[in-house]
């Protein structure tokens, strides 16, 4: 009887043996996969830093030509170009910071307190741009009463235009804010993992 209860107890030793050694592989199959996630959510954001950084440098660039082209006083196309790129050096400035983020390598609690700050820099940043926004509409307004006959169509096209890319602005603005939740839940459950 002590022979066979020796070889079962061998047996079920050598069992949760097996079933430690799957579990480990698992959790670090787990671990990898939300590695991954979250670093390819981390590109993605950088990706789009990218674009919209010289997506802004470009509209600094063609909106002072346009606006000084179709005649549009001076003060109001450097007004313009000033409000642009300090718009394109936000976006810029806030990307900078998650860029050379690396979430295998990297010290996780920095990396989260290094997307936190990305985050409030973006949620921050409408604080300054809508208001900013209505003051250059404003301005706009009277620069085209001034120098144009038929300034309302002038505006109604600039209305239209500027719904348009408010949608377009805030769809890009919310994606930005759900990546970045999305990499920071992936960087808390490592953090739990560990």
């Amino acid at each position: 009887m002590d022979t066979r209860d020796n070889m079962e107890l061998t047996e079920l030793r050598e069992q949760v043996a097996l079933l430690k050694e799957k579990l480990m592989r698992q959790q670090i199959i787990s671990e990898q996969n939300i590695i991954a996630a979250a670093q390819k959510g981390i590109s993605q954001l950088n990706k789009a830093g990218n674009i919209w950084g010289i997506f802004g440098i470009f509209a600094v660039v063609y909106c002072s030509w346009s606006f000084h082209r179709f005649g549009f006083s001076d003060g109001f196309v450097i007004g313009t170009a000033i409000f642009l790129a300090i718009c394109a050096a936000v976006t810029i400035y806030a990307h900078w910071g998650i860029r050379s983020i690396d979430v295998a390598n990297g010290n996780l609690v920095d990396i989260s307190q290094r997307l936190i700050s990305f985050r409030k820099i973006y949620s921050r940043y409408h604080l300054f741009s809508i208001p900013a926004l209505l003051v250059w509409c404003y301005f706009l307004y009277q620069d085209a009463q001034h120098m144009l006959e038929y300034a309302e169509g002038f505006l109604i096209a600039g209305c239209v235009g500027g719904l348009i890319g408010a949608i377009i602005g805030l769809k890009a603005h919310f994606k930005v804010i759900r990546d970045t939740d999305k990499v920071l839940k992936n960087i808390n459950e490592l953090l739990q993992h560990k």
